[in-house]
């Protein structure tokens, strides 16, 4: 018995989404991720330059420095407000389609 798989309508522009919505939120996370070790750590970190971070005999300082992404949030703000407004209506929609059946 032979099955025939069917493509799944819409499934590569999900992927597709999905892809941009990461690429948009990376240097947010980053920032965040940075920070959050910066103050686990005690370590000074800013967009100036690399301070000396030292934890465990290692310099994280440079490591901590180069995820500060901070700059690049500012053109990709708009882009970030349009996938959490997407993602709201995605919310909506989902809720109110069981109701229209």
């Amino acid at each position: 018995m032979r099955f025939r798989l069917r493509p799944r309508r819409g499934g590569n522009r999900r992927v597709i989404v999905l892809l941009g919505v990461v690429i948009v939120w990376t240097p947010f996370l980053l920032l965040v991720l940075a920070m959050l070790l910066a103050r686990l750590t005690g370590c000074e970190v800013n967009e100036a330059r690399a301070h000396p971070c030292r934890v465990v005999g290692i310099d994280l300082g440079g490591t901590l420095y180069a995820m500060m992404m901070g700059w690049l949030l500012i053109p990709l703000m708009p882009f970030m407000v349009l996938t959490l407004l997407g993602g709201a209506i995605a919310g909506v929609a989902a809720l109110v389609r069981p109701w229209r059946r």
